[in-house]
């Protein structure tokens, strides 16, 4: 069961190619190349140093973060799942930060993904210090607003090892009454240590990913669209206000909503734990009852077992709204 589980769960990884990646230049950060470390990051912007940091002591604010080359193994600093060559350090220091302002737009109806891969430790960190990764838009005055953000705080129990942990942050699909929808996606990375007293060490990040997926019309969480949920939709048709079944994010019901409910018309939706989003969670509860024919709740074929066709089933949803 353990090498089944763990199978699965490498299908799995390979399907989050199916939502939609978007672009961010320089994401595994290697530019420009480097033999040894660079302080400049091509494509990324660093936040200008703040008036009470001290520079007097020889450590330069633009210092703070900065690209290095991976070293090969068996050298103990080698990172085993580094994506490409090369990585960034960001100091444990307030208001370090990098950012990119894409020039791809928050979508009606979409969601957004965000992933980092990240780890501390460097350079005698200590415990329980916190690192934000967000996504955000610019208002009328081009000054960054924050839609969303998740935290990863350093634990000393795991030490410094040198594996990349992916930190995910997930937003609901924009609609129209959101300030950000057609606004350009902008993401950050920064230091969110507020005690300057307790500053030191360093992070690593590397493989900045962002994908974006369409809702589904499984209205009445089933698990299956069908003329349940085609009456939810028509008890709603043409209306623009507290709707259920807008799946482009204008605000309104439309024929363009009821094009997409068609488009998975009886088809079996794998969101298990009814959070309206396939991802590990659901991927768990299936893996829990993997080849068992009794009393299951993951079986999407109908035939009363959980097994290959069942998952295939549940990855062409992989990390969409429900």
């Amino acid at each position: 069961m353990t090498v089944l589980v763990g199978t699965l769960m490498l299908v799995a990884e390979a399907s989050k190619l199916q939502a939609a990646s978007i672009h961010i230049p320089n994401a595994s950060f290697e530019l420009p190349q480097t033999n040894f470390v660079d302080a400049n990051i091509d494509f990324w912007q660093k936040s200008p140093k703040p008036s009470w940091y001290d520079e007097s002591g020889g450590y330069y604010w633009d210092q703070l973060t900065g690209v290095f080359l991976n070293v090969a193994p068996p050298d103990p600093d080698h990172i085993d799942n580094c994506d490409g060559n090369q990585a960034v350090w960001l100091f444990a220091v307030p208001e370090v930060e990098l950012f990119q302002d894409l020039t791809t737009t928050f979508e009606l109806g979409k969601s957004y993904h965000l992933t980092v891969g990240i780890f501390g430790g460097g350079g005698n960190m200590k415990g329980d210090v916190p690192i934000q990764i967000g996504l955000y838009y610019r208002d009328a005055e081009n000054k960054k607003v924050s839609v969303a953000t998740t935290t990863f705080t350093y634990d000393t129990d795991i030490g410094y090892v040198k594996h990349l942990n992916d930190v995910q942050l997930d937003i609901a699909p924009v609609t129209v009454s959101n300030p950000w929808a057609r606004k350009n996606i902008g993401v950050q990375m920064v230091s969110t240590l507020a005690d300057y007293g307790r500053a030191g060490g360093y992070w690593v990040l590397d493989n900045v990913r962002l994908t974006k997926s369409r809702p589904g019309p499984d209205f009445t969480g089933d698990f299956f669209v069908d003329m349940e949920d085609f009456v939810v939709m028509a008890g709603e048709w043409l209306s623009c206000t507290d709707t259920t079944a807008d799946l482009t994010g204008d605000g309104c019901v439309t024929m363009e909503d009821l094009k997409i409910l068609l488009e998975s018309w009886l088809e079996s939706t794998p969101d298990f734990t009814g959070d309206s989003f396939v991802d590990m969670e659901d991927f768990v509860v299936m893996a829990q009852e993997w080849l068992s024919c009794t009393e299951v709740t993951t079986d999407m074929t109908g035939d009363g077992c959980v097994t290959m066709e069942d998952l295939a089933i549940l990855l062409e949803s992989w990390l969409e709204s429900m």
